[in-house]
């Protein structure tokens, strides 16, 4: 999936399966991806053989795998397969893909499109809260695990996603963060009794002083969810990246969250 900015669109592809129409920012998104699936061949490498462990990418929030920039003429490929193709041109495949999406046609497109591609894909529909059992369930607990968490709001991004996924001993996670969202919404989020926040980053209200600027409340807000990640053996990188839509608008951090330092080197 795509940033909150984005309607949640849909058209037929030339497959007969749906894809998302998105804003230009999915390229600096996938660019990243791209980038850590590549950079980290040589450590999922060890991994993967007989006998061996295995290496696991994992998306609850899918999409269909196929995806148009408005504009566009062309589709291109969604985060799954994005990950799956940069993975496996340098035959350092992962040896599990496991989607989620809460809508069950949307889930269908993106494993008819995997399993098209050669990738060894395992499907849950149901809201990410749901799916995240089903798939640990399934996990080798010794393999090498990469989850990205790409969600459209805070609200679909509650912080017990993350620790269940955490638990595992070999995880790395590359977690969206809607900016527009916590921008937009933060004044409503603080006067109601039971927000997005308060799953988001269970506990912030003991931790932030709302009264200060909002953008200081925002920013004590996201270190305070940091400190969550660190709370359950997860290290962060200093700064995420942050993507900007075609006006300059902040619309979301990507931040990568693992349990060993090499990975955060990477």
């Amino acid at each position: 999936m795509t940033s909150a900015a984005d309607a949640q669109a849909y058209e037929l592809d030339e497959d007969g399966y749906l894809r998302e129409i998105v804003g230009p920012w999915v390229l600096d998104k996938h660019a990243r991806l791209e980038k850590y699936v590549g950079i980290s061949r040589s450590v999922r490498a060890k991994f993967i053989g007989h006998g061996k462990a295995g290496a696991t990418f994992i998306d609850l929030f899918s999409g269909p795998g196929r995806v148009r920039i408005r504009d566009d003429v062309e589709a291109r490929h969604g985060s799954p397969l994005v990950a799956w193709e940069e993975a496996a041109k340098t035959d350092t495949g992962f040896t599990e893909v496991h989607v989620a999406d809460a809508n069950p046609e949307i889930l269908k497109a993106v494993e008819a499109r995997l399993k098209k591609h050669g990738a060894p894909v395992f499907s849950e529909a149901g809201p990410a809260t749901e799916t995240v059992d089903r798939v640990i369930s399934k996990l080798n607990p010794y393999a090498l695990h990469f989850a990205l968490l790409d969600p459209y709001n805070l609200n679909d991004l509650p912080f017990e996603i993350i620790r269940k996924l955490s638990a595992l001993k070999h995880m790395d996670i590359l977690v969206h963060v809607s900016i527009q969202d916590l921008q937009r919404n933060l004044q409503r989020y603080i006067e109601s009794d039971n927000s997005p926040l308060d799953t988001f980053a269970p506990g912030w209200r003991e931790h932030v002083d709302t009264t200060r600027a909002p953008h200081l409340v925002r920013s004590k807000i996201l270190e305070y969810w940091r400190g969550l990640l660190k709370s359950v053996g997860m290290e962060t990188t200093e700064k995420a990246e942050l993507v900007v839509g075609s006006k300059n608008q902040r619309l979301y951090l990507l931040a990568f969250a693992a349990r060993h330092e090499r990975a955060l080197e990477f």
